[in-house]
């Protein structure tokens, strides 16, 4: 994190935290290179969520630790909403490929099959979860399509499963030209607002 916040104005930062359960999976206490090597290669055999490195943790370990994470994401993002707009608020998360992916398996409800598809992004590589305003009040994320394809991920893991479950994502041609005018007008308003505001 001290290496991020210089590039940031310090009333940009709400807040910041460190949190362990982001970090990456634990593959054991190695000492002999070709110990690694031949845990790896049963590992791709096996499948990453399921398989267990020896005295480290499986996939499922990952997924369930950044599933433990979520609600404290969550309120943490409700307790900044009373004194700040969050469709106006970046949150950024930095962590490693593997954490990233079962973030993102968790958020967007994407099955053992999908995240098996799935690869690890380029080393500090972005990868964004957009807001979307449905027409009936609801709110959801979604990722971007380079991102999607940046993941090697099908086009049914660009939304939550419940947003196609309950079909909220199902828009008029009319419906998503609004969405775009009035995020492109959010947009203007934050660049003419940063502009005059306090001359």
């Amino acid at each position: 994190m001290d290496i991020i916040k210089p590039f940031f104005d310090k009333q940009q930062i709400i807040s910041s935290l460190e949190e362990p359960r982001l970090s990456e999976q634990q593959i054991g206490n190695f000492q002999d290179v070709q110990e690694v090597l031949d845990a790896k290669a049963e590992r791709s055999k096996f499948g990453r969520f399921y398989y267990r490195f020896p005295s480290g943790e499986s996939g499922l370990d990952v997924y369930t630790r950044v599933s433990s994470f979520l609600p404290t994401f969550v309120r943490d993002c409700q307790q900044y909403d009373r004194e700040h707009n969050l469709d106006n608020l970046n949150i950024v998360i930095v962590t490693h490929g593997l954490a990233l992916r079962f973030f993102l398996m968790r958020w967007f409800m994407w099955s053992v099959s999908d995240f098996e598809q799935s690869k690890n992004p380029e080393n500090c590589e972005l990868i964004t979860m957009d807001k979307v305003h449905g027409t009936q009040g609801n709110t959801w994320m979604e990722l971007a399509l380079k991102d999607r394809e940046s993941l090697d991920l099908p086009e049914s893991c660009e939304l939550p499963r419940s947003v196609n479950i309950h079909k909220l994502a199902r828009l008029g041609v009319d419906d998503y030209i609004q969405i775009q005018r009035e995020k492109t007008r959010a947009q203007w308003r934050v660049r003419y607002d940063s502009q005059f505001k306090d001359k």
